[in-house]
């Protein structure tokens, strides 16, 4: 909205009309879904590598990154499961 009604001189009000038309509440509820299943995702990641560390700063460190890498593709992987989903009952 900030890039419409600033550079391109849209109406802020015609703008809000246009987004409720292109974007319906399912979209919204999927949203919503992803962020959940993401949090859930990362949060598990996080505690599994965390259970997994050892007792030095460097087994820390190499924790931290492996829950990084994990939760992005944990992510990856739940996007796609997702996306697929949806096309396939027709979201």
């Amino acid at each position: 909205m900030i890039v419409g009604v600033g550079m391109l001189d849209l109406n802020p009000v015609a703008y809000f009309h246009e987004t409720c038309k292109a974007v319906s509440l399912t979209y919204v509820w999927i949203g919503l879904f992803h962020g959940a299943v993401f949090g859930v995702l990362v949060a598990l990641s996080g505690c599994l590598r965390g259970m997994q560390c050892g007792r030095s700063a460097s087994a820390v460190g190499a924790a931290a990154t492996s829950a990084v890498v994990t939760g992005i593709i944990s992510i990856v992987v739940a996007t796609a499961i997702i996306t697929v989903v949806c096309n396939v009952i027709g979201i």
